[in-house]
């Protein structure tokens, strides 16, 4: 029986049937499509992969293909590069950094196969990760660089086998050098502030230190003075009595400084840090007068010395024999202060309680006085003396201003005015006191300052003129004589009263003017406004001044106004309660080493002496530096207090201060002590002296106690609390 085979599961006709079925559903659907619209049916152009590569920037596609040398270049220079570029290492190219980029085959000129040559390029011109030579085997050559130890390893293949660092240097970890540290700035103020925070030694917890107003006290922190700085002032005719110091004066071309003492006697001081004999024993001492020597003045060479005396006359020393050689005299009271002319040595003025200013000239003939001085033996067998004739000359003056601070009107005088005594001449009841003079300097010392003792104001005269009237009955205000100028007064005192002004002072340049008032207040004017408007008498000329017109500029006329006070000083420790407080300033005049800043001192009845710098630096604008409530509310100026006190110097009023030749500032007081105050010596190399003894400072003496009686005799600057602790 014959078996038919079985058919496949798949036949080839049904196959056949099923294809010709698709490829008709196909042609349909061509169709279909061609009935709806006329373009051809294509595959999509535009696929994930496609899109991918073509939105995706070549930057973030794979490092495996090499970019060219100009596409390169190009990458380099666009700005989103320079911009996404970190600030590069400085590193500066060697011989053996650039030996690694170089095969050591191709050095030893074993060279079997043409090889391209990499030239290195800088690290400074592209990006850290975009050069392929900064990069090995996956690993950067900043790190291979920073390996101490010379090895480094890219899937378990030492680097070095391959030649890319033969030659390179390693360094081990013990030998690296470091640099000496960074030792804090001992410079006080704000440029030691600033300097330590540059270099980043500030001390605390602050990296930025507070830059604020207190520097200040780097100017006047520093004065000290010592027991052997200290004179005691004895009567030169009875040494076993004491003689309370009223004055004191420095000379122009030495240390030498001059006390004047309320018994007429005159000692001369040495106030070098080293000058012999030390400032505890008198250099040199005669007695010129019988009462009081209320001022002293030294001429330009130094080779004269004026007083201002209570016997109403002044006295023309002689130094180098220490004989009165003229005698000035014509005022009816006591003297208040002498004064030489800048540049000259024959011209003086003086000024009285009388109220008067007299101007004189040694050089005009005068009337010579013999003066018999007699020496009588104390020894009682021998009672003969021995006469001596020496001539005195009496000049006459030149000019006179009467009544330079009278009134033009009638009125009360103020409570303050120096009555006149039992035994002076009743007539000069109501006279102004003229307490201070001042000469402006070299090329304009034609012009003199007075102030009194009646008000705050500063009149300003012009001795190229003369001031006196012949007329009889001076007392009229048409016969009084005019000044160039008067300042105004402190806002403050035309609304509550007047106070009087004891002494004056001119600054190193002469701009400042400062007056010291009784309203214990230090005020200072600008010389530039001390006549508004135009004031051709201001300009610094030795030419004659123009014709005035008749005698109206100087008898009975109108004065011309200056410009009040600019701002004044005050201290919580500075009263000045009698008249014979002074100020002095030092410039740098006043210091051969130079370089030291300008200061103001004044004496207080408190018993101190008080500095103050001058540099308006030092003054804040904004009123903060000011007194609160008292800088705009009641005086109607700036008023400032940042000020020093030097204590535990005198135990009673300190009347005079006068700035030594050195820069050493002497004052004297009614405690009988002429002190002699010192500053610091800034990188003294040997701290002891040449008898071994240990070097004091102001700090030491101000933070050391009173351990041992170190502070005995002893004074310094007082500083704010925490001032000396920040140089630790």
């Amino acid at each position: 029986m014959a078996i038919q085979a079985p058919s496949p599961p798949f036949s080839s006709q049904p196959e056949s049937t099923n294809s010709s079925q698709d490829e008709n559903v196909l042609s349909s659907l061509d169709q279909l499509g061609k009935s709806t619209s006329g373009k051809p049916r294509k595959k999509p152009t535009v696929t994930p992969r496609t899109f991918t590569r073509f939105f995706t920037p070549r930057s973030s596609l794979g490092r495996g293909g090499k970019i060219g040398a100009s596409r390169q270049v190009l990458r380099d220079i666009t700005a989103s590069a320079s911009n996404r570029k970190p600030l590069p290492r400085r590193r500066t190219p060697t011989k053996d950094s650039i030996n690694i980029f170089i095969d050591e085959n191709y050095k030893n000129g074993n060279v079997q196969k043409r090889r391209r040559i990499v030239e290195p390029i800088s690290p400074d011109s592209t990006p850290d990760r975009s050069s392929p030579l900064k990069r090995i085997g996956g690993q950067s050559l900043d790190c291979l660089e920073d390996d101490s130890t010379g090895e480094a390893h890219t899937n378990g293949e030492d680097i070095r086998s391959r030649g890319w660092l033969k030659g390179r240097r390693s360094s081990p970890r013990n030998t690296k050098i470091y640099p000496n540290p960074i030792v804090r700035s001992n410079c006080r103020g704000t440029l030691g502030g600033i300097l330590n925070r540059e270099m980043g030694t500030t001390s605390g917890n602050q990296p930025f230190p507070r830059i604020s107003r207190l520097d200040w006290q780097c100017e006047t922190a520093n004065f000290y003075t010592l027991p052997e700085d200290s004179h005691v002032c004895d009567n030169l005719e009875a040494p076993s009595e004491q003689a309370i110091p009223f004055c004191v004066t420095s000379c122009h071309t030495n240390s030498l400084v001059a006390v004047g003492d309320e018994e007429g006697g005159i000692r001369l001081l040495e106030s070098a840090r080293e000058g012999k004999p030390r400032f505890n024993k008198a250099y040199l001492t005669f007695r010129p007068h019988a009462n009081a020597i209320l001022d002293l003045t030294f001429s330009s060479d130094d080779l004269l010395l004026a007083t201002a005396s209570g016997d109403q006359s002044s006295q023309i020393i002689d130094m180098p024999t220490q004989r009165a050689i003229y005698t000035l005299s014509g005022h009816a009271s006591s003297l208040k202060q002498v004064l030489f002319q800048p540049g000259s040595s024959s011209v003086l003025a003086t000024s009285s309680r009388d109220g008067s200013v007299r101007i004189w000239d040694l050089r005009c003939k005068g009337s010579a006085t013999p003066a018999r001085e007699y020496k009588i033996s104390l020894d009682g067998n021998d009672d003969t003396h021995q006469p001596h004739t020496r001539k005195v000359t009496y000049p006459r003056a030149i000019d006179t201003i009467a009544g330079a601070h009278a009134p033009r009107h009638l009125a009360p005088l103020p409570s303050t005015i120096d009555h006149p005594s039992k035994t002076e001449n009743p007539s000069r009841r109501g006279d102004v006191s003229v307490t201070a003079l001042s000469f402006l300097p070299s090329g304009r010392e034609h012009l003199l300052l007075t102030a009194s003792e009646a008000d705050a104001t500063v009149k300003l005269w012009d001795l190229r003129f003369t001031h006196h009237s012949r007329r009889r009955g001076g007392s009229s205000s048409a016969t009084r004589p005019m000044a160039l100028s008067t300042t105004a007064p402190p806002d403050i005192h035309t609304r509550y009263r007047h106070f009087g002004i004891t002494s004056l002072a001119l600054s190193a340049d002469a701009a400042r003017l400062y007056t010291l008032c009784r309203d214990n207040t230090v005020y200072a004017y600008s010389t530039a406004h001390l006549v508004l408007g135009s004031a051709p008498e201001l300009a610094p000329s030795s030419a004659q001044p123009r014709q005035r017109q008749g005698r109206a500029r100087h008898f009975g006329g109108e004065e011309r106004r200056g410009r009040g006070p600019l701002y004044g000083f005050r201290h919580e420790g500075f009263h000045a309660t009698t008249f014979y407080v002074k100020l002095a300033v030092r410039g740098s005049s006043h210091s051969r080493r130079g370089g030291r800043s300008e200061l103001l001192a004044a004496g207080s009845s408190d018993g101190c002496v008080v500095l103050w710098p001058t540099d308006e630096r030092y003054m804040d604008r904004g009123g903060s530096g000011g007194l609160e409530g008292i800088g705009g509310g009641g005086f109607g100026l700036p008023i400032y207090s940042h000020g020093t006190k030097l204590v535990r110097g005198h135990e009673k009023e300190v009347a005079g201060v006068s700035w030594a030749y050195e820069g050493e500032l002497v004052s004297v007081g009614d405690d009988l002590l002429a002190r002699c105050w010192r500053e610091d010596e800034e990188q003294a190399d040997d701290k002891r002296t040449s008898k071994g003894e240990e070097k004091l400072s102001a700090r030491d003496l101000r933070m050391g106690g009173e351990t041992g009686g170190r502070r005995w005799g002893c004074g310094w600057a007082e500083v704010e609390k925490g001032w000396d602790e920040d140089e630790d």
